[in-house]
């Protein structure tokens, strides 16, 4: 990571910064953060959205969390119900059904 790159990253940070699970608002596209055995870490290539019913779908992934979101960061779009509806259906179409 060069220098500006670091510093890009700061900046994006500080004015987007690590928030609490209780704060997740449903319909918001963000980035999550995970603990594993490693420590913390976050994919940052991949979004995911909390849904009216209390999970968590990936946007670009058709697969279910493995491990519990520790934080979560806005990316300050919505997600459209119309979408909504597609992911959950990769989803099905993926696992059979919604695995909960």
């Amino acid at each position: 990571m060069t220098i500006a790159e670091r510093k890009a990253r700061e900046a994006h940070d500080r004015e987007n910064p690590w928030r609490p699970m209780n704060e997740a608002r449903p319909g918001i596209v963000c980035n999550l953060m995970f603990n594993d055995m490693a420590g913390h870490h976050q994919i940052e290539e991949r979004t995911y959205f909390l849904d009216n019913d209390g999970h968590w779908y990936c946007m670009e992934e058709p697969d279910p969390l493995w491990s519990k979101p520790i934080s979560w960061r806005p990316a300050y779009v919505r997600v459209k119900p119309t979408t909504k509806i597609m992911i959950k259906k990769r989803y099905e179409n993926r696992h059979g059904r919604l695995p909960w």
